[in-house]
C-alpha cells in the first residue's frame, strides 16, 4: 500500500512542479524519464529500475530524481522506491553527480526466517553517485552506484547500474 502512496506522490509532484509558467520550457533544463539495469551487491542478484528526473533549477543544477527498482532474488522479488535530490556538477552535457534521499522498501529482511513469505514495508535512507556520459541525441546514457540504509536489518544493500535516460524536450542553448 505504501508504494502505491508513493507512486501516486511521485504523479502529483510530477504534475505540479512541471514547467514554471513565467519561464519557457526550452530554456530549462528537460525532465527525463529512463530505465536502468543492474546488480545488487549486497544480495548478489540482477536488478531493473525505471527513474524520473525533474530539474529544479533552469541550469539543471539541482534535480529532483525518484525511482523504483526490483531485485531479482531466488524465489521473490524486493522493491525499493526512492526520493532523491542530487547536485550536478556538469549539468546539460553529462558529468557526474550525487545526492541522498528516502525511500520505500517492500521486503523480507529483518523478517523472521520461519514467516519469510511475509513482507513488510521498511523505510529507507539513501546516497547516490553517478556519472551520465554525454548526450545522444535526446538520449543520456548513465552509470549509478546507490547505497540503501535500512535500520531495521543488517543488510544494506548496494545497487551497481548502466541504464539511459531519454529527455522530454531539447534545451535551447543562448547563442
Amino acid at each position: 500500500m505504501q508504494i502505491r502512496t508513493a507512486a501516486s506522490l511521485l504523479l502529483l509532484m510530477t504534475v505540479s512542479i512541471g514547467t514554471p509558467p513565467e519561464v519557457d520550457a526550452q530554456s530549462w533544463e528537460p525532465i527525463s524519464i529512463g530505465i536502468h539495469a543492474g546488480y545488487d551487491n549486497r544480495s548478489r542478484q540482477e536488478m531493473l529500475g525505471a527513474q524520473l528526473r525533474i530539474p529544479v533549477l533552469p541550469s539543471g543544477r539541482v534535480e529532483l530524481m525518484t525511482n523504483t527498482d526490483v531485485t531479482f532474488l531466488k524465489g521473490l522479488k524486493e522493491y525499493q522506491t526512492n526520493f532523491e535530490a542530487i547536485y550536478m556538477l556538469t549539468p546539460g552535457g553529462g558529468g557526474f553527480y550525487a545526492g541522498g534521499g528516502v525511500g520505500v522498501r517492500k521486503t523480507t529482511l529483518g523478517v523472521d526466517v520461519a514467516t519469510a513469505a511475509e513482507r513488510v514495508t521498511l523505510q529507507t535512507f539513501s546516497v547516490v553517485t553517478g556519472a551520465v556520459l554525454g548526450n545522444i541525441g535526446r538520449i543520456r546514457p548513465q552509470l549509478e552506484l546507490r547505497w540503501i540504509f535500512i535500520d531495521e536489518t543488517t543488510v544494506d544493500p548496494q545497487h551497481f547500474t548502466l541504464g539511459a535516460s531519454f529527455t522530454l524536450w531539447e534545451r535551447q542553448r543562448p547563442t
